[in-house]
């Protein structure tokens, strides 16, 4: 399987991503099958286990490393939500006092030390943003991160944040960006951390399920999926992304079908001679390895978790490959800094 550094321990490259009784439970699974894919992740070797901030979640998350007696290897990577939600399109001012305040980050800490019974808490991620560097209480903020390690609180902290200068924070052992091969505006990330010891998490590397092979037009979701937001253009977009990298897999997705847009492309688009990769998924998870990411997908079937372990253990894909991907779905072009001189 191969390996990363986080922190100075070494981890699989892959992980199990976003684990919710809520959010599998809203999505028609059955919640005992959240603790079979945590207890077989972990006997597959994974080591990073990101939670959901809910209490019964964490629990359970525990849970299972003390059953597994994984103490020593497993990191539960905890999360803090924003204490106030703001709506898109709200004023930028300096709102971190109301968003993240330090009370707030102690009583949190304290209530999952409470939940999970643990020591010390392997990973908290916080929920940052650059402008929040200039905050009056920034300082306070990283200071008070500083004591709950130096109390044996928490062993590490990490970000959920996407832009770059955040990677000069030395006091982030990781900082999770949502990063998938047709979702790529974190990028700039992966190369700000580039020769810094952080690692990064990419969230939600099968774009939502979108990489799963099956989002379309026609989809049956469950009553309370979260993905019953996507209409029928959104759904439409999905299935011709999917439809451009299906000759490249040996499974054909369903979606490749799915709207005539799709299956026009698919359809004309010829098969290269040598296919190396079974499904889309699993094109996914190893694309955002091989761009220097731990990718943490949600794992809800035993057959999802064994392809997860597989692409821990897969060479690097062909050059070619790569290439064809980035020319299908391109890195964002930067934008140009004004104050350069013509």
């Amino acid at each position: 399987m191969r390996t990363h550094e986080l922190a100075g321990q070494t981890i699989a490259t892959v992980g199990l991503g976003d684990v919710s009784y809520v959010k599998s439970t809203r999505r028609g699974r059955d919640p005992n099958e959240v603790v079979r894919r945590v207890h077989d992740a972990l006997e597959a070797n994974l080591d990073v286990i990101d939670v959901s901030p809910e209490s019964d979640t964490e629990r359970m998350v525990a849970d299972a490393v003390r059953d597994l007696r994984v103490r020593d290897r497993a990191i539960i990577a905890t999360r803090l939500d924003e204490l106030v939600q703001l709506p898109s399109g709200a004023p930028t001012r300096d709102l971190m006092l109301e968003r993240l305040p330090v009370r707030y980050v102690i009583e949190s800490v304290d209530a999952v030390l409470r939940n999970t019974k643990l020591d010390a808490l392997p990973l908290v991620q916080l929920p940052l943003y650059a402008k929040w560097q200039s905050s009056t209480a920034w300082p306070e903020l990283v200071g008070t991160c500083a004591k709950l390690v130096r109390d044996g609180k928490v062993r590490r902290w990490g970000a959920i944040a996407h832009e770059p200068e955040l990677a000069n924070e030395t006091w982030l052992a990781t900082i999770a960006i949502d990063f998938s091969l047709c979702q790529r505006e974190a990028v700039g990330m992966l190369a700000a951390v580039k020769g810094k010891p952080i690692t990064v998490f990419a969230r939600h590397p099968l774009a939502g399920g979108g990489l799963a092979g099956f989002l379309g037009p026609g989809v049956s979701l469950a009553r309370l999926d979260d993905r019953r937001v996507l209409d029928t253009k959104a759904l439409e977009a999905i299935a011709i992304g999917v439809a451009k990298l299906a000759s490249r897999v040996k499974k054909e997705p369903i979606a490749a079908r799915s709207c005539d847009a799709a299956r026009a492309i698919f359809e004309s688009t010829p098969r290269p001679p040598h296919v190396v990769v079974t499904t889309i998924a699993e094109l996914a998870l190893r694309y955002a390895i091989d761009r220097g990411t731990v990718p943490l997908p949600r794992v809800h079937t035993a057959v999802d978790l064994f392809e997860l372990v597989m692409c821990a253990a897969a060479e690097r894909l062909p050059e070619p490959l790569i290439a064809k991907i980035d020319e299908l779905f391109p890195d964002p072009v930067p934008e140009r800094d004004t104050d350069e001189d013509e």
